[in-house]
């Protein structure tokens, strides 16, 4: 099936099937979905998008820009959006300098195993925006590889010739033109 894969136990070499790619909702808190969906649509949406890019700890780094941008909807709009979700307690905002880590109530929505619930480890599954970066992020040659730098060997162009090349060049123009 699509939503399950085989794990292999190593010491044992057991195969075991198990979910991936979900998220499980507890019957508890379908009403607090439920009332998002009468009382402000625009912050289920929102949630939704959250639990959709989430790590399995719940967890997603990412600006409210970002979230703005991808969604269409105006920054103000995503603000007041989170602050409902924050108040209803179906999410939380940790702070690392000026970075935003959502985190999703794992009473709410859980994308992981029980025994997981207890620790709070974040490995991080970033999600950017390109209008936030000071250069592009399209710059690169992969979005989180850098660029390799030029060594002596690599030519940029902005180097003056050499002597030698500047002959050849000279020789090569003189050639073409039947001298």
């Amino acid at each position: 099936m699509v939503h399950e894969k085989e794990n292999v136990v190593f010491e044992t070499g057991e195969v075991k099937a198990v979910n991936a790619n979900f998220v499980q909702f507890y019957n508890d808190h379908l009403d607090l979905i439920m009332l998002m969906t009468r009382e402000n649509p625009t912050a289920l949406n929102i949630f939704l998008w959250v639990v959709k890019h989430m790590d399995t700890r719940n967890a997603l780094v990412v600006s409210q820009q970002t979230i703005a941008e991808t969604l269409g909807i105006h920054k103000n709009t995503v603000y007041l959006a989170v602050k409902y979700l924050k108040e209803r307690k179906a999410l939380t905002i940790l702070r690392s300098s000026n970075t935003n880590i959502f985190a999703i109530n794992a009473q709410v929505v859980w994308r992981s195993t029980v025994a997981a619930k207890r620790f709070a480890h974040f490995d991080a599954k970033v999600y950017i925006s390109d209008s936030e970066q000071d250069k592009s992020i399209f710059d690169t040659q992969l979005v989180g590889h850098a660029k390799p730098r030029p060594t002596k060997k690599m030519r940029t162009g902005k180097e003056k010739p050499s002597k030698e090349i500047e002959k050849e060049f000279e020789d090569l123009n003189q050639h073409l033109k039947g001298n």
